[in-house]
Formats: structure tokens, C-alpha cells, sequence
């Protein structure tokens, strides 16, 4: 029998709240591979890393920027990347849409609980690809 990797554990874990499970992952492979936040090759870091794993770090560094520093602010973070990321890999056009045009911070609030179950679930059919 073996045990189940770090990040199923995490998944484990945190499966009452997704957003919280994913922030927890990317703080694992964040961890794993050396990435500060005072790094200066930190964005290129995330980049080099397996594309699923790079899209996680960076749906949930995006998520949390949300929080820090308000939705508004976040729609000049990244934002393209994370709108493609949410539309293709995530399968959520309407919510990228929104992201990239409507911009309604009260509509985002009601698409993330979503946004954070589709990320799970794009994180669990690549799971062999995080910490084991």
C-alpha cells in the first residue's frame, strides 16, 4: 500500500473549501521548487514549470492578489493569461468574459466558488504532475 501524495493529502484536507486547497497546493509546489516571492525570476520560475502546475500557481497567486488588493486592482494583474487559463483550461468562458469585458466584481464574486471547483478539478486530472 502506498500513501497518498502531499497533494492529495492537501486535496484531502482542505476539500470543504477548494479555494482554500488550492491556494494550499501552490504553496506546496511553490515550496518544493524554491519560488520566493522576492524572487526576481519568479514569474519566469511558475512559466517553467509543467503547464497544469504553472496554471494552478498562477490561478491561485491571481485569486489571492483578488483579495489582497481588490478585484479592480487585480484586472491589471496577469489578467490575460488568467482569462485564457479560465476560458480553455478551466472551461469557463463566461466567467473569462467577464473577467476581460463586463468587469462586474459582484458577477466574479458569484462565479468563483465555480471558478475554484473547476480548478480542483483541472488540478485533480493532472495530479501526478504536483508534489508528490
Amino acid at each position: 500500500m502506498h500513501s497518498a501524495s502531499l497533494t492529495q493529502r492537501l486535496l484531502d484536507k482542505y476539500r470543504c473549501d477548494p479555494e482554500d486547497a488550492l491556494q494550499q497546493v501552490a504553496l506546496a509546489v511553490l515550496q518544493q521548487e524554491g519560488i520566493r516571492d522576492d524572487s526576481v525570476l519568479r514569474s519566469e520560475r511558475i512559466a517553467a514549470l509543467a503547464p497544469p502546475v504553472a496554471g494552478v500557481v498562477m490561478l491561485a497567486g491571481w485569486l489571492a492578489y483578488v483579495d489582497w488588493e481588490g478585484f479592480d486592482s487585480a484586472l491589471y494583474a496577469n489578467i490575460d493569461a488568467v482569462a485564457v487559463l479560465i476560458a480553455g483550461q478551466l472551461d469557463l468562458p463566461e466567467v473569462a468574459g467577464n473577467l476581460l469585458q463586463a468587469r462586474d466584481a459582484a458577477l466574479f464574486a458569484a462565479q468563483r466558488p465555480a471558478l475554484a471547483l473547476a480548478a480542483l478539478a483541472y488540478l485533480e486530472r493532472h495530479i501526478a504532475l504536483f508534489p508528490r
